[in-house]
């Protein structure tokens, strides 16, 4: 109980003195002015006087406060993303990815240490069964080459460069190749016999003159 009148007393005090320093209604002035007296034990009973009406005046201007100035700072720095070109921060993905490598490079020289002369011995037949094929293809060429006779080859020549060539159609026409062969067959007969009766004439009119 006594704490919440020391309280009363110190808000009562603290309104004397902002009434003093400005503008303020003279009933509320009125009652600082009885509430002006030393803090300590009050005095019961306590009579307060309250006013019953308040102006419009005292609730547009209420208790001034002087208001905090933060200062800001006059320099202004750039702001960056530190997710972008940092070059200087040390990531440890990257040097996850490097013990990797370490790693891979490590379990390779032992591997191929490790099959070192089983390797090898792969590799061996891989070139002796290289080096059988090759040697099976010489024999080939060279049994080809004791059978080659230059005379059927001569032969076989003579036959392509003598050889007459089908056309592929006949008088605008597209015919098989056997209709083809029988009408040039029947036209070469046809032109020797005409060339016959022509040389049968000459010789009748060379035995007339001479009758």
């Amino acid at each position: 109980m006594l704490g919440n009148l020391r309280l009363i007393a110190r808000s009562f005090a603290n309104i004397t003195i902002a009434a003093e320093r400005h503008h303020v209604h003279p009933t509320i002035r009125s009652i600082c002015s009885l509430n002006q007296l030393p803090l300590g034990s009050p005095t019961l009973p306590i009579s307060i006087k309250l006013p019953t009406t308040i102006t419009k005046k005292i609730r547009d201007k209420p208790n001034p406060c002087i208001p905090l100035r933060i200062p800001r700072p006059t320099i202004s720095l750039p702001l960056a993303d530190p997710l972008v070109d940092n070059d200087n921060e040390i990531q440890a993905a990257r040097l996850i990815v490097i013990r990797r490598k370490k790693m891979k490079k490590h379990k390779l020289r032992k591997l191929r240490k490790r099959m070192k002369y089983v390797w090898a011995k792969v590799r061996q037949k891989r070139e002796m069964r290289k080096e059988k094929a090759f040697q099976a293809e010489l024999m080939g060429q060279v049994k080809e080459a004791e059978k080659f006779s230059p005379a059927n080859y001569v032969q076989e020549k003579l036959n392509i460069v003598n050889m007459t060539i089908l056309p592929n159609r006949w008088r605008g026409k597209r015919l098989p190749e056997f209709v083809i062969k029988d009408l040039i067959a029947k036209a070469q007969a046809k032109k020797q016999a005409k060339i016959e009766t022509v040389e049968r004439r000459k010789k009748f009119m060379a035995s007339y003159k001479q009758e």
